[in-house]
């Protein structure tokens, strides 16, 4: 099945009425738009401190917050040639911040699908994981990903489709799971971002 294609997989995130699980998953954005600029495999060579050296620098790690507004944030950052220090690793920024307490119980049973269940693990989990868009009037709301960086719901669709193989491959930092269950060949794409359009409103 896999060799064949045709699996987008997108109910399983994008379910109907919302068209959108309110979760957050790593569908290898952040990734790919870091080896764009500093070379394939480079994103998973990045040294993400683990949470023990994250608490005890919140400046040198963490984003910027009242608390603790000369942060650097290096890693809620976009990419930049000659700065492989910078990216932006989603959901890492906020789960287990000190200084953002209300969002940590919901964060904490999204994370927790699979145990051990511990915060240092978490982290782990939370790299590069974005919130999940819903997809009505998708068509009329480019550009897309975190960073806008994709200019069209092919290219994103392309997306999907390189990143499920990386994650089959052992070749993706922390992939989704649910990846394994996405199948795309080339000719897939014109029809599956054809039906998106779809669910455009007509405003006319």
């Amino acid at each position: 099945m896999i060799a064949q294609g045709g699996i987008g997989n997108c109910v399983a995130c994008h379910a109907a009425p919302k068209f959108t699980d309110f979760s957050f998953h790593n569908t290898g954005a952040a990734q790919d738009e870091y080896d764009a600029i500093h070379g394939s495999g480079a994103f998973v060579g990045i040294n993400i401190p683990d949470l023990v050296t994250r608490q005890s620098n919140f400046d040198a790690f963490l984003p910027p917050t009242p608390n603790h507004p000369n942060a650097a944030g290096p890693f809620r950052e976009v990419p930049s040639a000659g700065q492989p220090n910078l990216t932006d690793l989603g959901l890492w920024n906020v789960f287990a911040n000190p200084d953002l307490p209300r969002p940590q119980a919901s964060l904490r049973k999204i994370l927790c699908d699979l145990r051990p269940c511990t915060t240092d693990v978490l982290l782990g989990r939370a790299v590069a994981r974005f919130k999940t868009p819903g997809l009505r009037d998708l068509g009329h709301s480019g550009p897309y990903l975190h960073t806008g960086r994709a200019d069209t719901l092919e290219s994103v669709i392309n997306l999907y489709g390189k990143f499920s193989n990386f994650a089959r491959a052992g070749t993706m930092r922390n992939p989704d799971a649910l990846l394994n269950g996405i199948a795309l060949q080339p000719n897939d794409v014109a029809a599956l971002g054809a039906f998106l359009k779809a669910l455009n409103e007509d405003y006319e």
